[in-house]
């Protein structure tokens, strides 16, 4: 491991402010906390429904609160996640506001916007401005039991700020900007009609020109709710939240023969076939020039709760989820090392298998009802939820590659100077439409047997009816559409031993279901099977020491059966599976002056062998370190009203293919910043990645190593970026 910067620099700047003006008694308002605390003894939705807290559920949880993401200046949702034990993201503009966690990736992980799940990470997420963000809660493992298929490794629940009755009128205020033409405003007012009518309303708009040329990020987003209690015990909530985005027009930078390079970055990428990134390269955008990403999603719902007495509350929330997703991009770049097929010239960027668009047209409704009872059996406590879901979604997906279309002499570029063309006419390849009717009943409970065990367990039954439908581009179907019924039970079974009042260790078991590929979504009759099962064991403890200190420690094993993965340039077939074991640890404290946090993780995760393919056995999954280490400090001066700090990001070596051949470098990133704090105000100055630290983001295996010379698609990667400057104003009233 390289050694660790701390604290290099500090850069200053305040106006107005006088040593000699008499202070003045205000209220205090918290309006940043860079390092937050884990929060072990507050109340978590993602890990139960009982209204545990952290400290007693046994699952590994993690809580981002929105003044931590804004202290440290996080303007999108994979920022904030990126900051967790073990989690690298990725914000590959074709899935955008994917990570790893726990040795799985993109599907494997599910996002959820405020507990409810709008389909496969993979497909569906979009960047998500944090200014609307409440909190972001984190659950570790497979947790099938709680929101049915696809969640292997994690589940990422983005909570929005929302109406509380009762609220004193508040507002917010943020304005930043930075390098690259960024900036970001939002503007959020809450509070109360009556004593009975609540209302919160937020508006977000984040933009970027992006490090790399014509990268063109944007993002609107607006959210809001009202709350009626329309009498003691009965309370109803409308919600509303509204994105239009564009994720972006950089699809990553090409490799290139280390012979070919200007510069050669071998401090960041080795790979077993000589290839490498040329630094010259770093900056230049690939894509056509109108080329898009971008989606436009509405989510309503309603939320009633009934408290039929002090003991039994009756919850139920209906919901309509609406998407429209657009892509057209030359989105693969292969480096011409020889001439064949569609390569005319040496030294090329050639781009025509890479053109590519896909639409969306996503319908969704569902209902989530349950009953929570709080009483005793005898001298034990006992808190029990039942409850049903149903859902359907229609899913609609057009897409067309450039198969047709003769070769052009704009699809290829030069490498260091390319003109961007435009992507012409659309080539349809198909329609694919998707109905997807599922059915689930799931029960929970958390059993005091004494003050100090509890047993907290939960069990799912669900059904589901794919339809799925592939019709060519004269509308003809085609016999890879099929039809299945899918029913299973999900369950976790946990205990929770209190060897002090705030301190816990705990043991769970748990298991979760998906496709065999992940995405529900894409599933064809060539896979039809039944879905695969993961099993987690996970033992840890969580302590809080005072006011003052907490730590949390776990210890995992996730096993997964019978994937498929992509084993040559063509074809996927099963390869057994994935074992994954690690552990993760965090920790933070609050002194007088000084705040520190820090969490480290280890992962050995594999693939594993099926009966009849050898491929891939034994390697590591892409995108998965084996160690990473996170650091945040702050301190606050007393004489003048300036916090300073520092945040600090280690990530091991790791692999962007299935097969082990290309590895990324591990790297370091240091933060700074400064912040002016007075009453009401935080101004922050920041510089990320001070030490233009070059490394590779993420890989995604569908764009990198395609290099057949019969199918010259994709080999390239998303690099980070490099060393940024921002200032952000944050006011609330």
């Amino acid at each position: 491991m390289k050694p660790v910067y701390w604290l290099l620099g500090l850069s200053v700047v305040f106006t107005g402010y006088s040593l000699a003006a008499e202070p003045e008694l205000e209220e205090v308002i918290v309006i940043g906390d860079t390092v937050g605390n884990l929060g072990l003894k507050s109340d978590q939705t993602t890990g139960s429904r009982l209204g545990l807290s952290i400290l007693e559920t046994p699952a590994t949880i993690e809580v981002i609160s929105n003044e931590v993401m804004n202290a440290r200046g996080y303007q999108r949702l994979t920022q904030a996640v990126e900051s967790l034990p073990g989690v690298i993201s990725g914000d590959h503009p074709a899935a955008p506001s994917t990570f790893s966690m726990r040795g799985f990736s993109r599907g494997q992980v599910s996002v959820l916007r405020d507990g409810l799940w709008n389909g496969p990470s993979s497909m569906t997420m979009r960047p998500q401005n944090t200014f609307n963000l409440e909190r972001v809660e984190v659950l570790r493992g497979p947790s099938s039991v709680l929101n049915g298929q696809g969640a292997i490794g994690s589940t990422v629940n983005t909570i929005a700020k929302s109406a509380k009755i009762g609220s004193d009128f508040n507002s917010d205020l943020l304005l930043s900007a930075g390098s690259f033409d960024s900036q970001q405003w939002g503007v959020g007012l809450g509070g109360s009609f009556s004593e009975s009518v609540a209302y919160r309303l937020d508006i977000s708009d984040y933009a970027s020109g992006g490090f790399v040329d014509r990268t063109n990020l944007e993002s609107t987003n607006i959210t809001g709710s009202i709350a009626w209690q329309f009498s003691n015990n009965m309370e109803l909530k409308l919600s509303l939240d509204s994105l239009k985005d564009d994720a972006g027009q950089y699809f990553g930078t090409p490799l290139i023969p280390e012979s070919a390079a200007r510069k050669p970055m071998h401090s960041i990428i080795k790979t077993e076939t000589g290839e490498t990134i040329d630094a010259a390269m770093r900056y230049k955008n690939y894509n056509v020039e109108d080329g898009k990403a971008e989606a436009d999603q509405l989510f309503v719902r309603a939320d009633y709760q009934w408290n039929l007495n002090d003991n039994i509350t009756l919850n139920s929330s209906l919901y309509r989820f609406d998407a429209d997703r657009e892509w057209i991009n030359a989105e693969g770049y292969v480096y011409c090392t020889q001439v064949v097929d569609v390569c005319q010239s040496i030294g090329d960027i050639q781009r025509y298998y890479g053109y590519f668009f896909v639409f969306h047209d996503q319908e969704q409704w569902g209902n989530r009802t349950s009953l929570k009872i709080d009483n005793n059996w005898g001298d034990m406590r006992n808190r029990f939820l039942a409850g049903f879901e149903v859902m359907d979604i229609d899913f609609v997906r057009s897409r067309g590659f450039r198969r047709n279309i003769p070769p052009a002499a704009g699809d290829a570029v030069d490498p260091y100077n390319p003109v961007p063309g435009l992507y012409g006419p659309l080539e349809l390849r198909g329609t694919s439409p998707t109905d997807i009717r599922t059915q689930a009943f799931f029960v929970e409970d958390a059993l005091d047997i004494t003050s100090a065990f509890s047993l907290v367990t939960a069990l799912r039954y669900e059904t589901m009816e794919l339809t799925r439908q592939n019709f060519n581009a004269q509308g003809t179907a085609e016999a890879s559409g099929f039809k299945r019924d899918y029913d299973w039970w999900s369950y976790r079974l946990g205990a929770v031993y209190k060897l002090a009042p705030d301190w816990s260790i705990y043991s769970q078991y748990s298991n979760g279901k998906d496709p065999v590929d992940a995405n529900i979504f894409l599933v064809n009759a060539n896979q039809n099977f039944d879905l695969t099962e993961a099993t987690q064991w996970e033992i840890g403890s969580k302590k809080q020491i005072g006011e003052s200190t907490e730590i949390t420690l776990a210890y995992f094993n996730i096993k997964r059966d019978d994937i498929t993965e992509r084993i040559s340039q063509d074809s996927a077939t099963s390869i057994g599976g994935i074992d994954s074991t690690g552990f993760e640890v965090a920790i933070t404290q609050a002194l007088d002056q000084f705040k520190w946090g820090a969490n480290a993780a280890y992962v050995d995760a594999s693939f594993e062998r099926s009966t009849n393919v050898l491929n891939n056995a034994g390697n590591t999954p892409p995108n998965v370190p084996d160690t990473s280490a996170k650091l945040w400090s702050s301190y606050t001066l007393k004489e003048f009203p300036i916090e300073v700090g520092a945040g600090y990001r280690f990530i091991d070596d790791r692999f962007g293919d299935n097969a082990n051949r290309i590895t990324f470098k591990s790297y370091e990133i240091l933060d700074l910043y400064a912040a002016w704090v007075s009453g009401n105000y935080r101004f922050t100055l920041r510089a990320d990645n001070l030490l233009n630290e070059a490394y590779v983001a993420w890989s995604d295996v569908f764009y990198l190593g395609q290099t057949d010379p019969e199918f010259i698609y994709a080999n390239q990667v998303m690099m980070g970026a490099p060393r940024s400057y921002s200032a952000t104003l944050q006011i609330k009233f």
